[in-house]
């Protein structure tokens, strides 16, 4: 653990806004030989540092993509599949204050509250457009300034889809912020960074910074400065784990042997399409299953999916796929619409919204 105290004129045009941030959100990756490594391994020798300071994906090579590449999706997909209607729910805080724990709800996207042993945490907020710039399709089901006081703020990585510092602003409460390596550079000193398989422990509350497949950028030669994880939340009642943004690859099985098994777990499973651009770097709805299995997660939820069309499939194809392949594979899936609220009695979810 370390703590570290759309037009030509007036600037670029917005369509190469947009594909500034596409590419941000994009790689092109060969994967091939991810068995042959250990995470234990991987972490001891800091195979994920590079000289440079610059973090990567050790079992994996890997190129940036050619625009062209992104040029040609985008050409080829001005239809997209039309949304299909689910609901958002206008959430009331006192929901989210009734129990001491753990309650749960999804803001869409990957922003998630959980209230777990008295305290509350946010994943990932962000509850407004995407830098400006990539709408937001559904509104959010609360405003930031009506949660309730956070303890505990989890960022997953550096991308403004999920690190967005406007909505930071408007968080109450002062909570302690938890990232990985090197948020230093977007957020100042006063956070708690987390190398993989690092903690940070708080009485009986352990949260741990995980390996998963993704990247980092934010600015023009930033890209990998900070670092990318999952978390788990652990108590002694209850342990949660959260993927952040993945692809799926090998150490999801070694995560389960090693730190499993979870009672609930939180699996990215949107903009998922093309695969040929998207499965490095994020999960399919079925890969998202496999994880939870792979995790022996009691509980899987799917998120990373209702507020922007990130990728081609619908809004609301992320849940309903997963759910499917979960029944198949004998996952127990809980599906969390934006603005609901879970209390999990016993590991038994209680819906206090309908």
């Amino acid at each position: 653990m370390r703590e570290t105290g759309g037009k030509w004129r007036g600037g670029p045009p917005l369509g190469l806004k947009l594909l500034a941030i596409l590419k941000s959100c994009l790689y092109i990756m060969d994967m091939k030989n991810c068995e042959d490594y250990s995470l234990l391994e991987i972490v001891r020798q800091k195979k994920h540092h590079q000289p440079d300071g610059r973090f990567k994906n050790p079992w994996l090579p890997y190129e940036a993509p050619k625009l062209a590449k992104i040029f040609k999706w985008k050409l080829s997909h001005l239809i997209v599949k039309e949304n299909s209607r689910f609901p958002v729910f206008s959430l009331s805080p006192s929901l989210l204050c009734g129990e001491n724990g753990p309650i749960i709800s999804f803001l869409a996207h990957n922003t998630v509250f959980l209230r777990l042993s008295g305290k509350n945490f946010l994943f990932d907020p962000i509850f407004g457009n995407i830098s400006g710039i990539i709408k937001r399709h559904t509104p959010p089901p609360l405003a930031p300034e009506n949660l309730p006081p956070i303890d505990f703020i989890i960022y997953s990585h550096a991308h403004r889809d999920h690190l967005d510092l406007q909505s930071l602003r408007k968080i109450p409460g002062t909570p302690k912020i938890i990232t990985p390596l090197n948020f230093s550079l977007y957020l100042g000193n006063s956070i708690v960074e987390l190398d993989w398989l690092e903690t940070y422990e708080e009485s009986s509350l352990l949260i741990r910074a995980v390996p998963v497949q993704h990247w980092s950028k934010r600015n023009i030669g930033d890209t990998n400065l900070a670092l990318w994880a999952g978390f788990i939340i652990e108590t002694p009642e209850f342990k949660i784990f959260f993927g952040g943004d993945t692809g799926y690859f090998f150490g999801f099985k070694e995560l389960g042997a090693l730190f499993g098994p979870f009672d609930l777990a939180l699996v990215p499973s949107g903009a998922y399409l093309p695969r040929e651009l998207m499965a490095p770097f994020h999960l399919s709805p079925e890969e998202a299953v496999k994880v939870c299995q792979e995790l022996g997660a009691s509980l899987g939820t799917p998120i990373h999916w209702g507020a922007y069309k990130l990728g081609d499939e619908a809004l609301d194809d992320p849940p309903k796929l997963f759910k499917k392949q979960a029944l198949k594979q004998g996952v127990k899936p809980l599906i969390i619409y934006p603005g609901e609220v879970v209390f999990l009695s016993n590991g038994r979810p209680v819906f206090l919204t309908s």
